[in-house]
């Protein structure tokens, strides 16, 4: 006797690899392990508290597809994962570093404006004068 666990065509992919436990990976902890790999390939070992931020990442990846496994929402916790990769390799536009062409002039002005230091204005005459 042949037992059918899915309707034709509704199959789940094998695309999960074993882990400790037997448990798959998800999609997300995949590409943050990748993700991890890649960066680690091209600034060597991860060294000090990034390698708690690596652990941190994986384990947050691995509660996002949990989460969306249970259908729960997940954007904070995806937020949370984004900044703990852009602490283990921040990114970087080298060649568009200053390269302020896209602004209008009317922009580039007011960014000018913000990053100038402050200017205080002189106290007001009034009321206070001779005490």
């Amino acid at each position: 006797m042949d037992v059918v666990t899915a309707l034709p065509g509704m199959d789940i992919p094998g695309e999960n690899q074993p882990i400790l436990g037997g448990f798959g990976q998800g999609a997300t902890e995949k590409e943050t392990r990748e993700a991890i790999a890649e960066i680690e390939q091209e600034s060597g070992a991860l060294k000090g508290a990034k390698r708690t931020i690596k652990q941190l990442a994986i384990s947050l990846a691995i509660s996002i597809d949990k989460g969306n496994t249970k259908g729960r929402a997940v954007a904070n916790e995806a937020g949370q994962l984004f900044e703990m990769m852009q602490h283990l390799a921040p990114a970087t536009d080298a060649e568009g570093a200053g390269d302020d062409s896209h602004l209008t002039p009317e922009t580039r002005r007011l960014l000018d404006a913000l990053a100038a230091p402050a200017q205080l204005d002189a106290a007001p005459e009034g009321d206070a004068e001779g005490l």
